[in-house]
């Protein structure tokens, strides 16, 4: 038996070069993992298998031959050697399947553990930004619409835009018509009218735009339908928020929020677009009848800021207390953004805390969810637990994700991206496609830094140093403010 250890989260497969194979071929077993426990885990054990990717097989190697294994999302490989023969391997290696991506987006700081999260965030959504956005590489392989927003956040903070969010929205739309459901999921539908309007609102692809006018104004229709006349919710039983506060009282405050955040992009779509805006309208006026009331989840409640229920100055004291313990990692960019409004460097050292906990705990990409409680006695994922350890990939987890279910490579974990260059810049774009912006930068506590913010005008750089603030804007934007 023999373990490897890659050093950093991989999409892709492993690569057997065999000089010798006993008699002609030998039997073996190949197992890939997030965690070193996941590669040593049997079928079954604490959720270990098979989800949409192959990660742990039978199967047979050759005579001088060259294999390649798998399509999955991994950083440790092991490989058990099931028949007593002898094999002369000449090498092992990964193969990694990724598209040649070139960010001209930045964020460089003096503070090392920042710079490190940043560009962890970046990998985890560069890693899922394949032929469409994926929610994960190893078992979400799948356009998820509902969870594709700080992704598209984060692409336009890198790569001002990619194919992939328009290949993505336009996939879901035309999978799943009208009446149905988005993902067959209702809040997921709302979020389709949410990335739209934030895509084009950066690019101003005002083409790609008209072409789903159809769709928006049945969409705004349905989700309509959704709320009442005195403003309660009438929701299915597959609506979502984020999990941490799914199946919850909350999570229908957090869809109030969402549903009131869409209402008012989907007003927007319309009069660029000449559609009718009145279903919008008075879903935004229904929704507005009831005031949230989130009683333990902070991304709920940082969402009522969001759709305008309530100041950040109102939110900051739930949203702070306890550091960033019941912090969502769907949901950091919004949390830290609503904290940033009050106090921007308590939400960096916030995002420290959170992010540098799974840094921490050995990520080279961040996970599907965390919780800062999981690091109690835990394991890292780079080493087996010792006696009376927790395992802080195998022993947490809930619903779909449970155990080595559990994704150690989402892209919506990507919310640092954003929040370091878009929130600490202060860049706001005021018109479509970049043309006016406004400019507000905050130091968060940091003594320098550089941002690049890319826009369809050109590349907007925001530096920090000794104190001052620099400032440079290419041609064709106007700057207000």
């Amino acid at each position: 038996m023999v373990v490897l250890d890659f050093g950093r989260e991989l999409h892709g497969g492993v690569r057997i070069l065999a000089q010798y194979a006993g008699d002609g071929e030998a039997a073996i077993r190949i197992r890939t993992g997030e965690s070193v426990s996941e590669c040593y885990a049997e079928t079954g054990e604490k959720n270990a298998g098979n989800y949409h990717t192959l990660r742990d097989i039978s199967t047979r190697l050759l005579h001088f031959s060259d294999q390649t294994f798998f399509e999955t999302g991994f950083r440790f490989v092991r490989i058990d050697f099931t028949e007593d023969k002898e094999i002369v391997l000449k090498a092992i290696v990964a193969t990694s399947v990724m598209r040649d991506l070139h960010p001209i987006g930045a964020f460089h700081c003096d503070d090392e553990r920042v710079n490190r999260i940043f560009e962890v965030a970046c990998r985890t959504l560069m890693l899922n930004m394949q032929t469409h956005i994926w929610d994960g590489i190893k078992r979400d392989r799948l356009v998820w619409i509902g969870d594709m927003h700080p992704e598209m956040l984060g692409i336009l903070c890198l790569f001002g835009q990619d194919p992939s969010v328009e290949d993505s929205l336009s996939y879901c739309k035309e999978h799943t018509p009208v009446p149905l459901w988005m993902n067959n999921i209702p809040t997921y539908t709302a979020w389709w009218l949410i990335i739209l309007h934030d895509y084009y609102f950066h690019n101003h692809n005002i083409d790609y735009l008209r072409a789903q006018s159809d769709y928006i104004a049945d969409a705004i229709g349905m989700l309509e339908g959704l709320v009442k006349e005195d403003g309660q919710l009438d929701l299915p039983k597959e609506s979502f928020f984020d999990w941490p506060s799914h199946e919850t009282s909350d999570e229908r405050e957090g869809i109030r929020s969402l549903l009131a955040l869409t209402a008012e992009k989907a007003a927007t779509l319309c009069g660029v677009l000449g559609l009718d805006p009145s279903a919008a309208h008075e879903m935004h006026r229904r929704l507005f009848l009831r005031r949230p009331q989130v009683k333990h989840f902070k991304q709920c409640e940082a969402f009522s800021v969001y759709a305008g229920f309530k100041t950040a100055e109102e939110a900051f004291p739930f949203l702070t207390e306890h550091g960033a313990h019941g912090f969502s990692a769907f949901m950091s960019y919004y949390l830290l953004s609503v904290i940033a409004d009050v106090d921007p460097a308590r939400a960096l050292a916030l995002m420290k805390e959170y992010f540098g906990g799974m840094l921490d705990m050995g990520a080279t990409s961040f996970w599907e969810d965390f919780d800062l409680d999981w690091m109690e006695n835990s394991s890292p994922i780079d080493r087996l637990p010792r006696a009376g350890e927790r395992d802080i990939h195998g022993d947490f987890g809930k619903f779909c994700y449970i155990g080595f279910r559990h994704s150690l490579c989402h892209g919506w974990s990507c919310g640092p991206i954003i929040f370091l260059i878009k929130k600490l810049s202060g860049i706001k774009p005021l018109e479509p496609g970049c043309k006016k912006v406004s400019i507000h930068p905050v130091s968060a506590g940091l003594k320098k830094y550089d941002i690049k913010f890319p826009t369809p005008q050109g590349v907007i750089e925001v530096k920090l140093e000794n104190g001052k603030f620099d400032v440079t804007v290419p041609e064709g934007i106007e700057v207000v403010g």
